[in-house]
């Protein structure tokens, strides 16, 4: 029942991969994966994964890891208004620098940490592998909710190059990649890869008079590979990245109450669900520079693994807070600076063993500066007091943190009998931070207010002028077990405990000291690690035609950090929530007949918060004795009960020469909450998000022409969303809207490759 179920409503993402090694299963090809830092099948690895496959990449024509997401269970990937969260099984990190991500991130084995850098360009792909639930021995401290590992595609040993272009109609999009790879001498082999995007965008900024999200793209990457076939081999990997985009899809939707009535006239808000929105503008530049150097050496029948690397990330955004073509909150400057060195060494044993190992060391220095400059207009000027005292005036704040991780870890697998293997392995980490926040209020030339009102008015926000610094000194220690039972020669058993941490920090962009005695509900500074528990047991059956998994699983979360509203513009970090996961994972792909492959997955997901009583209450909901809502026994914003998707790939000759290929796909998803404040006015409703591909090639791929569809029936969904800012304020609590971000409608593009 449950298989049937799976074939009915589930994703065939990463299940058609081209990497080698690639041993042939009957009609399947094995998938090979380095979730466990060593090259195994998939249907070896007793983890819950996904593996997406760098040639779905290309041939849907997807571009970062956001886009990837909607075809993976348990797995959403979002943008706010500030910031980017990547969730696992409901986990993720708040709005806030301050904060570690809860999915760690890594690129070809080096951490990115940062959040925006998930819209880093994925070009040139092996696989992408998501591994759902904590990673703590291999992937380390902060994979709390799970790991997203991408690895890029190294030089070969013979010339070969690629050109592709793609061109989307409805949103004038433009994508261009180009691939050299080989030999520039005996055992010395080079690749290169560049990337350009254009596109103008399917939201229409009504006061800008443009499309948005307008973006431009480029991206390139250099590869060395030395290996003469003795016991040294090593890469030298160089990134640039310089990804820009104007607007964001975000739009004005659910007024109530007055709202409408009120923001007419000079103070307009469309809040019709159109595509069509009015405000001043978003603008966000990144820039990422990266170096990594990777080497091997054969220490007798071990290897000695060295991974090294330097990381630069800045990015500069300008946004328009109040989401709205009224000038009140424009213009708000955000700015972060992010460098980090690592190094890895590792000692892997030559597996294939009755007893197998990897250990080693990890080192991360990192240094990070946030600026947030938040511009409270001239607008506030005409509104009388004591809005006017806030007219042409700013709060900044300015932040600096230096961090230093060190960790040791060490994984063995022991084989019991013939059939019967135990996995045990751990990870200490001792991490020192340190940060320091300062907040200014600044008038500019049109604010005429004696500076003493001014602040009061700040103060009257839970806002004054401060400076504070602090030290963290933090140890952890995470254990995992694993047992797997080979019940036949196709069908493995397997379960498994871990303990995972994500690491404390200091909050960035509280606006007073938490020793204040001068605002009604003071800031926040320090904040802790949160913890947790996970336990997961789950079968893989590999056969000649059908290839089956699934894993069941619980874990539960100590201190989750979360950003609590006081109540009036502010959010302050806290370690005030814990909360319980636990469900079904389900993965299958089959080879019906030459050439005809069907593969999906499907994930239950059941999401409680276990203990969350300082939760921001939504419009209109009537607070607690302690002023908050509590949020204990309800499920997170964003965090469907079910999701997956289908995909059915057809491939067959038309000539000698010729070929077609077919795919048709499914995404779908249960209804959620897209507010984190769990407003039911911002429902999405369940949804099934069609696509297709068609293509005509060369019988030996050297070229190829694809017609390619998402979205085909044009769903309109929604990824996040909260109220609009000042609303209730500017109503008397009489009104109130909604804004969200809005997922991509419809696209059809045509996509034309060359291979040689």
């Amino acid at each position: 029942m449950l298989f049937a179920a799976t074939a009915l409503a589930t994703p065939g993402i990463a299940f058609a991969q081209e990497t080698a090694p690639a041993d042939t299963q009957g009609g399947l090809e094995e998938i090979i994966v380095t979730a466990q830092k060593r090259a195994e099948g998939l249907s070896d690895v007793p983890i819950s994964i996904s593996a997406i496959s760098g040639k779905q990449v290309e041939n849907y024509g997807q571009t970062n890891l956001e886009q990837i997401s909607s075809a993976v269970p348990n797995l959403k990937i979002t943008q706010t208004a500030i910031a980017n969260r990547i969730a696992i099984r409901g986990i993720a990190s708040g709005d806030n620098k301050g904060f570690e991500q809860s999915v760690a991130m890594f690129v070809d084995g080096v951490y990115y940490g940062r959040d925006q850098l998930s819209r880093l360009p994925l070009i040139d792909m092996e696989r992408v592998e998501v591994l759902r639930g904590p990673q703590p021995t291999l992937f380390g401290k902060n994979a709390i909710a799970g790991a997203v590992n991408i690895t890029t595609r190294s030089p070969t040993d013979e010339f070969e190059g690629m050109v592709s272009g793609l061109y989307e109609f409805n949103h004038k999009e433009f994508q261009l990649s180009g691939v050299l790879s080989g030999p520039l001498t005996e055992g010395v082999e080079a690749r290169v890869v560049g990337y350009y995007r254009t596109m103008d965008g399917y939201f229409y900024n009504q006061k800008l008079d443009r499309n948005e999200p307008n973006v431009d793209e480029k991206y390139f990457r250099g590869k060395l590979e030395f290996d003469r076939g003795g016991p040294f081999a090593a890469e030298l990997k160089l990134e640039y990245a310089d990804f820009e985009a104007k607007g964001q899809p975000r739009d004005v939707f659910g007024a109530v109450g007055n709202y409408n009535a009120v923001f007419q006239g000079p103070f307009f808000v469309s809040t019709d669900p159109d595509y069509v929105r009015e405000d001043n503008g978003y603008q966000s530049r990144n820039k990422v520079f990266g170096a990594t150097l990777n080497m091997d050496l054969e220490v007798g029948e071990h290897t000695l693994t060295s991974v090294s690397s330097l990381l630069d990330y800045k990015t500069r955004e300008i946004v328009d807070v109040d989401f709205s073509g009224i000038s009140f909150l424009d213009g708000t400057n955000l700015r972060e600076d992010y460098r980090q060195f690592s190094q890895e060494l590792r000692l892997t044993s030559p597996g294939g063993e009755t007893f197998n190992y990897i250990a080693g060391l990890y080192y991360q220095n990192a240094k990070l500066d946030v600026q947030d400059f938040t511009l409270f207009n001239p607008t506030f000027l005409a509104l009388g007091a004591p809005f006017s005292a806030l007219g042409d005036t700013r709060n900044d704040r300015d932040y600096n943190q230096k961090s230093d991780l060190i960790s040791a870890f060490a994984q063995g697998e022991l084989a019991l009998s013939d059939r019967f293997r135990i996995t045990a392995g751990a990870r200490f980490n001792h991490e020192k931070k340190s940060g320091s926040r300062t907040l200014a209020i600044v008038q500019g030339p049109l604010s005429t207010a004696p500076a003493p009102v001014v602040a009061a008015v700040f103060r009257a926000l839970n806002i004054e002028a401060h400076s504070i610094s602090g030290e963290l000194s933090e140890d952890s220690f995470n254990p995992m077990v694993n047992v797997q039972f080979d019940a036949t020669d196709d069908l493995m058993l397997y379960g498994s405990y871990a303990k995972g941490t994500k690491a404390g920090g200091f909050d960035i962009r509280s606006n007073s000291l938490p020793t204040s005695t001068t605002v009604a509900k003071p800031g926040a500074f320090e904040f802790q690690d949160e913890s947790a528990d996970n336990f997961e047991a789950g079968l893989k059956y590999k056969g000649p035609n059908v290839a089956f998994n699934l894993s069941l699983y619980r874990t539960t979360y100590k201190d989750l950090q979360v950003n609590i509203f006081d109540g009036t513009l502010n959010f302050n970090v806290r370690n005030a929530a814990g909360a319980r996961t636990q469900g079904v994972e389900a993965d299958f792909r089959a080879a019906l007949a030459d050439g005809l492959t069907v593969s999906g997955a499907v994930a239950y997901l059941d999401f409680k918060f276990t203990n969350f009583t300082d939760g921001q209450c939504y419009y209109l909901q009537v607070p607690g004795p302690n002023g908050f809502c509590d949020y204990s026994g309800k499920r997170n914003a964003l965090s469907p009960k079910w999701s997956g998707n289908l995909n059915v790939d057809y491939t067959t000759p038309v000539t000698s020469g010729l070929k077609v290929a077919l795919n048709v796909n499914a995404d779908f998803s249960s209804s959620y909450i897209a507010s984190a404040n769990l407003d039911p006015r911002t429902h999405q409703d369940g949804y099934v998000k069609l696509g297709a591909r068609l293509a005509l090639a060369e019988i030996e791929d050297r070229w190829e022409i694809a017609l390619i569809g998402r979205n085909l029936t044009n769903q309109r969904i929604l990824q996040t969303a909260s109220s609009m800012p000042l609303a209730t304020t500017i109503t008397r609590n009489a009104g109130n809207a909604y804004n969200g971000i809005v997922d991509r409608p419809r696209t059809i593009a045509v996509q034309l490759t060359g291979r040689f």
